[in-house]
Parts: structure tokens; sequence; C-alpha cells
């Protein structure tokens, strides 16, 4: 994951820093870089208003997150197509590489039943701390 601590930075006088604006359009470039987030044309807003709720055109999108800022707590774009992924996965991962639990975690990461995506899709929208994501 990249630092995503421009996303929260406070700036003098209420003004949007360079890097938050430079930011939010690599936002909008990554959402419309994958074909599943559009749903009738429009993507997920994430500003504080529409928490992820609304569909809206890039570009609106783009202008809400100018003005508003993003939701809290959304460092991980798990609604836009990063994966979130614990903390303890990650150490199963690279700690346990050969043992069952690093089987396990494979196993959790099958994306074949679409229901299922669908219900840790919901999950996600729900969490509350993002410990660290993949993109």
């Amino acid at each position: 994951m990249d630092d995503r601590s421009w996303m929260y930075r406070d700036s003098p006088q209420g003004l949007r820093r360079m890097d938050y604006c430079n930011g939010v359009q690599g936002f909008i470039n990554f959402t419309t870089s994958i074909p599943r987030n559009f749903t009738g044309g429009g993507i997920r807003c994430p500003c504080r208003k529409c928490q992820n709720k609304k569909y809206l055109h890039p570009d609106v999108v783009m202008m809400h997150l100018l003005h508003k800022g993003f939701m809290e707590n959304y460092q991980c774009w798990y609604a836009h197509g990063e994966v979130y992924v614990s903390e303890r996965r990650m150490e199963e991962t690279v700690v346990g590489s050969t043992s069952s639990a690093s089987k396990v975690h494979k196993a959790a990461n099958n994306n074949t039943n679409t229901y299922r995506n669908m219900v840790i899709d919901a999950m996600r929208m729900n969490q509350g701390n993002v410990s660290q994501c993949q993109s």
C-alpha cells in the first residue's frame, strides 16, 4: 500500500494541499482503471458525506473529495478494488509459508464463489480500522 498520509493531513486555512489534489487524481485514475467499479456509469463516492453509499460520475466524486475530504479510515480502498489483508494474515504468509496456516490463507483467498465474495465485500464496507491493503 502506498503512503496515504496525504488523505487526512490538515492544511492551513482549510485549503487543500497539492499532494492532496494529486492524490485524489491518483485515486480517480486507480478506480476508473477497474471496470467492475462502474455501476450505471458511476463509481462509489468515498467522501465524508456519501461514505461509499452513492454511485456518482468520477468528475463528481473528484469534486466531492476536493471539497469534503475522504470518509474516516479509508486508507485501504476496499470498495474500489484493493484487497484488505489483516496483520495476522500477513504474519501467516511471511512466517509460516510452509505451514497449514498459509494453506488456509491461500484457500481463503479463492475468488471463485461469487456469493462468498459479495458477503466479504459487504463486510469490508463495515471495517473500521484497516491495517494494510494490497492492490
